[in-house]
């Protein structure tokens, strides 16, 4: 009895030490490995490596933050900054199939993303190693707003959340367009 119980116990400590050693060697939970970066990690773009490139697969959109922003009607036009990358993007929202969200970066570098379905989008990034080196555009119904050079520090918390863009109604006063910029 005495050896069958030495027996299964040491047959239990190989296993558990074959699965703990084969999981360190083959896999384990090293974010390099399987490609993943958290918040705290290094940038997988920075400046001019982010042009023409996507915000949310180089993970540019986590501590992104709203420079600047204006109005079309009812469509919300932003400049998204995130200093982290030294990158900027445009975003529409409440926007119409077609409607196209612009970014204009130094040296005249722009890229743009029109809406295909639902009601928003946002343009791959062009550089901007500080926010007041670019501005958004939306190409709205035919007629395009701008917004101001981003502003040096983040418009409302409320409207800087790239998972959840901005749904609020257009202010009542704004007729066609208003440019609104914190600092």
């Amino acid at each position: 009895m005495r050896t069958t119980l030495v027996s299964t116990a040491s047959a239990v400590m190989a296993l558990v030490t074959g699965i703990l050693l084969g999981g360190w060697m083959f896999g384990g939970n090293d974010a390099k490995r399987t490609g993943r970066q958290g918040a705290g990690s290094e940038p997988r773009c920075t400046e001019y490596e982010c042009r023409d490139k996507d915000s949310q697969r180089l993970e540019c959109h986590i501590g992104a933050w709203t420079a600047a922003a204006a109005w079309s009607g009812r469509t919300y036009i932003e400049l998204r900054y995130s200093p982290r990358c030294r990158a900027a993007w445009a975003r529409i929202t409440d926007a119409e199939v077609g409607d196209t969200a612009r970014v204009e970066g130094p040296r005249g570098v722009r890229n743009q993303r029109s809406v295909t379905y639902e009601n928003d989008t946002y343009s791959p990034m062009v550089e901007a190693p500080y926010p007041a080196a670019a501005r958004a555009c939306g190409v709205v119904g035919g007629k395009e707003v701008c917004t101001s050079s981003g502003g040096s520090s983040p418009l409302p918390p409320a409207l800087t959340d790239e998972r959840e863009p901005a749904r609020r109604a257009a202010p009542v006063d704004s007729g066609e367009a208003t440019g609104a910029r914190n600092g």
